[in-house]
This record gives structure tokens, sequence and C-alpha cells, in this order.
């Protein structure tokens, strides 16, 4: 008896086996396929580049020129677009605040600006900005303009 119920252990082993290899078998297979083929086929690792040194030459120009236009980047705080009367009161008033910023008032048909900047950085910007706006809730950033 228990030699029939070792043998019906193994039948139902070797059933389970051939079952799921029988479901499995394309996909086993197809692995098989993509895993290998990858290795047979599959290019060397080592590369040459041959580039015309004017390509390298052409490269360097370009980082310089990035170089030049980004140094010249400067952003400003625009605190006031209006009238000329109200524009020199925001002036007196800024400067009673911190005599250390730059300020700048210009003439754009018909209304004046008052600015502050330049500054090199949006950090340092964003910084005075929020500063600024506990006293003029109007002010913001503006981008940087090339000179």
């Amino acid at each position: 008896m228990q030699a029939v119920a070792i043998s019906s252990k193994k039948c139902v082993i070797c059933l389970t086996f051939y079952s799921i290899m029988k479901r499995y078998s394309q996909a086993f297979f197809l692995a098989q396929v993509f895993l290998f083929s990858s290795y047979i086929f599959g290019q060397n690792s080592g590369v040459t580049l041959i580039q015309d040194s004017l390509i390298t030459k052409a490269f360097e120009l370009k980082i310089q020129a990035n170089k030049e236009v980004y140094e010249q980047y400067e952003f400003r705080i625009q605190l006031y677009y209006g009238g000329n009367e109200k524009a020199q009161e925001i002036m007196a008033s800024v400067r009673k605040l911190d005599p250390d910023l730059n300020l700048d008032l210009s003439f754009e048909t018909p209304n004046y600006k008052v600015q502050v900047g330049p500054f090199k950085k949006r950090a340092e910007a964003n910084v005075q900005l929020q500063r600024l706006k506990n006293y003029y809730r109007e002010a913001f950033l503006l981008e940087p303009k090339i000179r």
C-alpha cells in the first residue's frame, strides 16, 4: 500500500509539473530566445568616435557665448507704474525704507515706472521682493533683460 501511495504522490508531482510546463512552455521558450539572442547578436562595447575639430571649436564658442549672455542677465523689481507725483512719493518712501537699494525712475509714455535693482541672482531678487511686498503689494519681479 505504501508503495502505491508514494508512486501516486510522484505521479501527482509529475502531472503538476507537466501541466505547468504545458501552460508556460511558449513563454519559457520566448524568454530563452530573447535572452540568448541579445547575447548572441549584441554589439561590442568598444565605440570609436571620429569627429572633426571644427565641431569641437563650435561647441567651445557656443559655451563661451552662453556664458557672456548669462552674465548680462539682471532681475528687477517693479514697484509702481503710473503718474509722476505718485512715482516720486514711492521713490522717497523706498529711500527712507532702505537707502542702499538701487532705485530707477523711468518714463514710458504716458506713465512712470519705479524699479529696484538690478539683481544678478533670482534668489536675491525674490528675497527683496518678499520684503518690499509688505509695503508695496503691487510689486512684481521682472524677468532678465540682456543689455
